[in-house]
């Protein structure tokens, strides 16, 4: 039995275009859509990989992140003190380092609680901020790191984004990087 609306060998039916048509279209729509997530006209990163591991020489800053204050709603508490979380390394295998300065023009200032000599880093070692630190060959030395907190955090310090961080040092000087602002810990569903 034939019919008029049945397509036939040879033929196409009007829905098959259709079909056709809008996978074609929905494949260019991914395509505008992957190529505009990929690219950023940005000079300002919004997120960073926890600090980047900035260098300068043998000196380095990694694992840098800030944990704002917030609230019960999940609002930035902008009045609150931010804790500093990061790493800075020596790598020099002769001479020690001091971490002097920490800046930023994201905040009105930033404090380092620290015990005298612990800015100080050997050759070949590291200080950790607000980071569980691990003394292995000196029994005596204390396991509890020390804290850095960030005051008076301006707009630009939002969850999710970054903001520039200066990390001034004795002998590398300047080391200025990208740190990430947590996003609040209790985020409701």
């Amino acid at each position: 039995m034939w019919c008029a609306d049945t397509p036939t060998v040879g033929t196409v039916s009007a829905m098959s275009i259709s079909m056709t048509r809008y996978a074609a279209s929905a494949a260019m729509v991914l395509a505008l859509g992957v190529s505009t997530a990929c690219s950023s006209d940005d000079p300002e990163p919004d997120s960073t990989n926890r600090g980047g591991g900035e260098t300068d020489g043998q000196t380095s800053v990694e694992n840098v992140f800030i944990a704002p204050a917030y609230a019960i709603d999940c609002s930035l508490q902008v009045d609150a003190p931010a804790q500093l979380s990061f790493t800075a390394v020596n790598d020099s295998s002769t001479e020690a380092e001091t971490l002097s300065e920490i800046t930023s023009p994201a905040a009105e200032r930033v404090e380092i609680d620290a015990p005298a000599g612990a800015l100080e880093i050997a050759p070949e070692s590291s200080i950790a901020a607000g980071q569980p630190v691990e003394n292995v060959e000196d029994a005596d030395a204390p396991d509890r790191p020390f804290r850095s907190f960030m005051f008076g955090l301006d707009d630009s310090a939002e969850p999710g984004k970054s903001i520039p961080v200066t990390f001034t040092f004795e002998r590398a000087g300047d080391i200025t990087l990208q740190a990430a602002v947590d996003a609040c810990p209790n985020q409701s569903e």
